[in-house]
């Protein structure tokens, strides 16, 4: 792929080209992000549609201090919250069979599969129970691999409340996950 600023610089001189290969740099990542964070995949698509148009209306704003994937990442952010509010529900559970695909194969182990899928499942549920911005910040932190301060960019708080927030949420997840394990569960 060529460099992200001249796509960039390409993009906003009228070549639509350009701007095909930003999406298609992006496009994987960000999916995976809306989904983790709505859980439905017609909301994901519809969602991700939305954030490139306002990427290719906005792309004149993008101030090239700061990296490209932490600007596109704030407005999926904040696509993400404004479609939540305007269907005013939380998202449902998360399709496990779409990520289990994640998970190495386990084909000649099915009692083993079954057993991976289940604690999966409880882990994601659990993920899924913090609140929104901890659950955010530690999606950003721990399977996006942004730096605090890139995760504070986006979430629009300074890099001491994200590295809080990714705190408070490995605390709060192992708390319930100690609590899991005192009564059998996990």
């Amino acid at each position: 792929m060529l460099d992200e600023s001249i796509l960039i610089s390409n993009t906003l001189n009228g070549d639509i080209q350009s701007f095909a290969l930003l999406v298609q740099a992006y496009q994987g990542q960000l999916y995976n992000f809306i989904y983790k964070m709505t859980k439905s995949k017609e909301d994901t698509e519809d969602i991700l549609q939305d954030v490139f148009v306002k990427v290719y209306n906005n792309l004149y704003k993008y101030n090239n201090n700061y990296r490209f994937s932490t600007w596109i990442y704030s407005i999926t952010l904040n696509t993400i919250k404004s479609s939540i509010k305007k269907r005013n529900t939380r998202a449902s559970s998360y399709y496990l069979d779409d990520l289990i695909e994640e998970i190495p194969s386990l084909e000649n182990n099915p009692e083993l599969l079954i057993e991976v899928k289940e604690h999966y499942r409880e882990i994601i549920e659990v993920i899924d129970s913090l609140k929104e911005k901890q659950k955010t910040a530690f999606i950003l932190r721990y399977i996006k691999d942004f730096s605090y301060k890139e995760i504070g960019k986006i979430m629009g708080i300074s890099q001491d409340a994200a590295k809080m927030k990714v705190h408070r949420a490995k605390s709060s997840l192992a708390q319930k996950i100690a609590d899991m394990g005192r009564k059998g569960d996990l």
